[in-house]
Order: C-alpha cells, then structure tokens, then sequence
C-alpha cells in the first residue's frame, strides 16, 4: 500500500499543476461537458420555438427538441473539432435525420454535404482553398453579412401583421433579442480580443469557412420553399444559435481575464457556468413564465398600437413584403446567416477544442519580455548556415543564442535524422506537427492517433528524449481532431497554437506584418507565440526570420516551454 502511494505521489510530481487551474488540468470525459452545452442548447432553442413560432403548426414539443438537438450537435461539431469541413459534414448529416422527422427532400440537406465531399478529393480541395479570405473576414463584412438580415426582420416585423402564437411584434422579439446578443458579442470579442492579429484560421481555412457558409444558406433558402418544413429548419437553427451562444459567451469571459493554457480556460470557465447558474437562469425561467402569463396581451396591444400608427399615417406596409412568405424567408436567413459566420469567427478565436482535450496554449505568461519564434521545417531554407550565423549574432545575455521552435512531422523525422541532431545540438527546440492529409478531419480518428503515435516513437528513437510540445496545425491534416489532440494528452505533450500568425509570400515581411509582430508583443510585454510560415511563392525565411528577431530587440527568444511555463512565478 505504502509503495502505491509514493509511486502516485512521483506520478503526480511529474506533471505539475498550472498555477491558478483546477485540481484536474483537464475533464477525464469532455464528452460530458460538451453535452451539458448540448443538452442547454437544445432545451432553450425548443422552449423558444414553442414561443415564436407559428400556431398554424401544431407539432409536439418532442419533435422540436429533436431537431433542436440536431442543430445544436452540428454547431457544436463544429466549434470542438475547430474546422468548418466538419460542421459542413455535420451541418448536412443532421439535416438529413431531421428530414425523417418533416418529410423534406434530400435536396435542401445537399450542398453542405457536397462541400464536404469535396474535400476528400485532391482536385476539388484544392479549388475550395483558393478563395482570398482576409477580405471575406474583415470587421465590415463580417458586420454586414450578420446586420443586413437582422435589420430586414426588424423593419419586416413593424411594418406587418402576422399571425403567431404570442399574438404581435411579442411572440418575435425573443429571437431577434437572442440574434443581437450573439452578433454584439461576437463584435466585442473580435474588437477586443487579446491578442490583434491572433486568428487561428489560415488562408485555406477562410476560404473553406466561405464556401461551407454559402452551402449553409444555401441549404436554408431551399428550406423556405417549402412551407413545411420551414419551421423545421428554424427550430434547427435555433438550437444551432443557442449552442454558438454559450460557446461565444465561456470564449469570450476567458480571453477577457488572459487565461493562460487549457488549464486557466477552464478555471475561468468554471466561474462563467456559476454565473450563469445564478444569474442568467433564473432571469431565463422568469422571462417565459412572463411570456406565458403576458405575451398574448402584450402582443394583442402591439396589433393595436401598429394599427393606430397605420391609421394616422406614422406606418405604412413595407413595399419588400406581398406575402408571410418574405418575412419567413428574412427570418431564416438571419439565423442561418449567424450560424454560417459566428462559428468559423469563434475557430479564429478560441481553440475550444484544444481546450477541452489537451493542455493548449495560444499565448505564454505576460510580462515576461520571452517570446517564442516558431517555423516549420519544411518552410527552413535548404541552407541553413547564413539563417543559424545571423541568429546567433542576435544573442542577449546569458543566452548562447536565438531560439527557433522548428516543427517536424514523422516524414522529416525519417528523412533527415542527422540534420536534425545537429539543429538540436545548437541549441534550437525541435517540436511536432501533424503529416498532411487529404481528406475530412471529422473522419480520421485512426489516423490521427496512429500519425502521432508513430511520430513520437520515432522522435524519441532520433533525439534521444520525448517531445514536449505538438503545433496544432489544420490545413490538409488532421492537427485539430479531438482524438489527437486527446492523444498528445496521454504522450504527454502540450499542444502549441499561436498568437501572431505571419505568412510570407514575397521573401520579406511587409510594413503591415511587421506592425503586427511589433504591437502584439508589446501589448502584453512578452508570451507572444509568433509562427512564421511561407507560401509557395517564397524560396526562403532566412530574411524574414532575421527581420522578426531585429524588430523584439527588447525580448529574449526562447523555447515554448520557457514561455508557456507550467508554474510560473507571478509577475504583476
């Protein structure tokens, strides 16, 4: 018995607890976390459905907590898995179920699922990558894509009539009201996120968000054409909105408070769920017992007052609308419009997986004037001896000389053994990533486990010493599957995203980029993680790299494992 004790007691002691986390770093069953969300999510959407939905329809509560459900699990697929390829694929899969429940056609449920399948093809992938997304998400389209069909529900709702359940402009307001929080949100989160230029979506990732986006509304304006099955989507969309909703709400507490590591982001987490326990709960519950006890009043009194108003001439019809049918089809593009947009804007914001299944870190300790400088190893110049001599010219005080995190994937591990020995001899940090794979994330589990498995065998057999850290890389690969990242867990490793995203295109950084890496560091004194990748156009990072390490005079670079510290001293 003693002996089981100090052999837990070493096993505890060799993996230290981050400072201001939870007993547990990580839940030993995210499924159930994820289901709780899942489970509110769905019994919000149909409570609200059953408010705001037409009486025409007379459908069973069960039937719209199903749908809700479905809604809400194809979000949520896509917020943990943080790919837009998998909430297409979850997006079409669960439309399909809840055409068994209405009767619809496989056609609306279609053009998710042919993205999806586009991409497991080699050609096809490469034609939905290719979009320019840094104008597709920028603020004002963003603003625009999500205001412009609130705005038309809102103008729909004041200059019709129409009949609902809670008679008037009441039975709707609860939806709109729901759809400005989530867009206001987003907007404060965005506008006042922690790190500038942080997004955790790459190039080919934009352009996969654009094209699933489309196949969402897409799908949703095919749904209106059939009366119904009209209401089936917006009670699908509902639940949809309510799982983006309570996902946007714990990112967004978190990265107000700075929380460092999965560790952090759950202790905040934690806190946000008791806050809502205690105070948006009972405000909630208070709300539909309202509703249920005043809404066909208030609503018969708002028919009343827009009649007043059309009478005297204040109000007119609007001249957009002939029929119900132009305001169904405005109200369904609003929800969809928020779903499609908010969930790929959260991706860019908060590894949500990573946080729930691994210890990730998108930043280290502030104020610590360390920074992290990481690279790809395939993105390295062939010739390294002018990047390394340039480097070590760059040495501060009691560092032999500028640390690079360079990332290498099992191929380079087999390939190229001995020049990496030699990397590491001089004194830089060698790191995994995950190898490239065509396909869906969604359905390669087994590869991901296997890939990573192997991966770390053969870096231990090549440098003598486990791997501390795996790059959550997810273009082509399978570098944000919960499975591996659940499996870098158990290797014990960390997972490393970033908080400065530079791609070189012209072989040297330009004057944005560089304000970029030069405001970011500064705002919190150190912990940026900076990854510098290339695309096809550029020979080498040699010069690049240079540039990054002459703009931080002021800061040290060090591993990832200096900068994202388990128990750091406190420094204020």
């Amino acid at each position: 018995m003693a002996a089981t004790t100090t052999e837990e007691a070493a096993a505890t002691s060799s993996t230290p607890r981050e400072r201001g986390t939870l007993k547990h770093t990580l839940p030993r069953r995210p499924i159930f976390l994820i289901g709780l969300v899942w489970a509110a999510s769905a019994t919000l959407a149909t409570k609200l459905s059953l408010h705001s939905l037409p009486s025409v329809y007379d459908t069973s509560w069960q039937l719209f907590f199903v749908v809700a459900s479905l809604g809400s699990a194809s979000a949520l697929v896509g917020i943990v898995f943080g790919d837009s390829l998998s909430h297409s694929l979850a997006f079409g899969t669960a439309l399909l179920i809840a055409r068994y429940c209405s009767g619809a056609s496989i056609v609306e449920a279609s053009p998710p699922l042919v993205v999806a399948a586009m991409a497991s093809f080699r050609g096809t992938h490469a034609m939905i990558s290719c979009l320019d997304g840094e104008f597709i998400f920028s603020s004002t389209t963003l603003h625009a894509c999500c205001l412009i069909p609130f705005l038309t529900v809102v103008y729909l709702l004041i200059a019709s009539e129409f009949k609902v359940k809670a008679t008037g402009l009441f039975s709707t307001s609860p939806t709109c009201t729901v759809s400005f929080i989530i867009i206001a949100l987003l907007h404060y989160y965005n506008k006042n996120r922690a790190h500038k230029h942080g997004y955790l979506l790459t190039s080919e990732m934009k352009s996969h968000a654009v094209f699933v986006a489309n196949a969402i509304i897409l799908s949703a304006s095919l749904m209106t054409q059939d009366e119904s099955f009209s209401i089936v989507i917006v009670v699908f969309l509902l639940g949809s909105m309510f799982a983006l909703l309570m996902s946007v709400f714990f990112a967004g507490v978190a990265d107000s408070w700075y929380a460092v590591g999965s560790g952090q982001f759950q202790m905040v987490s934690l806190d946000s769920a008791g806050m809502m326990i205690y105070f948006f709960w009972p405000a909630i519950i208070i709300f539909f017992r309202f509703v249920d006890k005043y809404g066909d009043y208030i609503g018969g009194k708002s028919i009343t007052a827009v009649g007043y108003l059309k009478s005297a001439g204040l109000l007119t019809d609007s001249p957009l609308r002939s029929e119900d049918d132009i305001f169904s089809f405005s109200f369904v593009i609003m929800l969809a419009m928020i779903t499609a947009v908010g969930v790929p804007s959260l991706n860019a914001l908060c590894p949500m997986g990573g946080y729930l299944y691994s210890r990730a870190y998108t930043h280290g300790q502030p104020n610590t004037k360390q920074v992290a400088l990481c690279v790809s190893y395939s993105d390295l110049p062939k010739d390294r001896t002018t990047l390394f001599a340039m480097l070590a010219d760059k040495k501060k005080e009691g560092q032999a000389t500028v640390v690079l995190n360079i990332f290498v994937t099992l191929e380079d591990l087999k390939m190229h053994p001995s020049e990496l020995k030699l990397i590491a001899a001089k004194g830089h940090k060698i790191s995994l990533e995950p190898t490239e794979f065509i396909g869906l994330n969604f359905l390669q589990k087994t590869t991901a486990t296997c890939n990573i498995e192997f991966a770390h065998y053969e870096y231990s057999e090549v440098l003598g010493e486990s791997p501390a850290w795996l790059l959550a890389k997810s273009v082509n690969t399978i570098g944000r599957h919960p499975s591996l990242l659940h499996k870098a867990s158990d290797l014990g490793m960390k997972v490393v995203y970033w908080s400065t995203l530079v791609k070189v295109s012209s072989g040297k950084l330009t004057a944005r980029q560089k304000d970029a890496i030069v405001g970011d560091c500064k705002d919190k004194n150190g912990g940026s993680i900076i990854y510098v990748t290339s695309d096809n156009s550029a020979s080498n990072l040699t010069a690049p790299l240079c540039e990054v390490v002459g703009l931080l005079h002021e800061f040290t670079f060090e591993s990832l494992s200096t900068v994202a510290r388990d128990d750091p001293t406190m420094v204020l």
